[in-house]
């Protein structure tokens, strides 16, 4: 595949968490790395690549808990992979768990050389938000609009302060980090500590999704709410965008 434009944020102290969502108390101050995050969502067009490529029959890019997903489903694409209002080359993929997204990070690693991996919902707040806290620039495709459908993004619509696109409203999007065990009980609660096994990658935990969707009203689409799935369930406004780590 082609370049994947990305954005770039320095190392830093980041504000994330809201004292306003119970799930995201306290909010604090964390401090990361530079890493890099995709402009936008991992597309269609883009994940027709990994696809092609064999992503689905090659073990190597699934964890043990995906790969027996993969194996009980017998999927071979997207859950919405054929679905007219949803498969346009330019939207964001949907309909794809986590074991198939973190597998695409994988894969692209892979053929790439460059260390793809999912954002954790800590990079992913501080890409949203900035060193000053702020939410990204409206519009948000959210339930208010009536799109009825994620969007692709353009150049300036929904821009966050380092310049990645609709990391509010349009798709949620998988993050790396553990929610719990199960979906009803959260265990990785805030303050955000990144060694207490939230990052783990192994497992069936039900993982974070953040930045709401085009189904979901626009309360959702805060950017410090903690949103959580099944990593083994797939859904119509649920995507995901790319992350990379920086050289110190």
């Amino acid at each position: 595949m082609g370049e994947y434009p990305v954005c770039f944020v320095p190392a830093g102290d980041y504000l994330i968490g809201s004292q306003g969502l119970p799930a995201s108390r306290p909010a604090h101050t964390v401090r990361l790395a530079a890493f890099a995050i995709g402009q936008a969502a991992v597309t269609n067009a883009e994940y027709a690549a990994f696809i092609g490529d064999g992503g689905y029959t090659t073990r190597d890019y699934w964890t043990a808990m995906g790969w027996r997903w993969l194996e009980s489903k017998a999927a071979r694409a997207p859950g919405l992979w054929d679905d007219p209002r949803f498969h346009a080359p330019a939207q964001p993929v949907v309909g794809v768990c986590w074991y198939e997204a973190l597998a695409f990070t994988r894969w692209l690693a892979a053929v790439t050389g460059l260390p793809w991996r999912l954002p954790t919902e800590a990079e992913w707040e501080a890409a949203a938000r900035g060193p000053e806290g702020d939410a990204p620039a409206r519009p948000y495709n959210t339930a208010e609009q009536g799109v009825g459908r994620p969007w692709p993004s353009q150049p300036g619509r929904g821009a966050a302060w380092c310049g990645a696109l609709d990391l509010c409203g349009n798709v949620w999007e998988w993050c790396s980090t553990r929610w719990g065990r199960n979906w009803q009980t959260l265990e990785y609660r805030y303050p955000y500590t990144p060694d207490d096994g939230r990052e783990h990658l192994e497992g069936s935990h039900a993982r974070v999704i953040r930045g709401g969707s085009w189904f979901d009203p626009l309360t959702e689409a805060q950017p410090a709410n903690r949103g959580r799935y099944l990593p083994g369930s797939r859904a119509s406004n649920i995507g995901f965008r790319l992350a990379r780590s920086l050289p110190a």
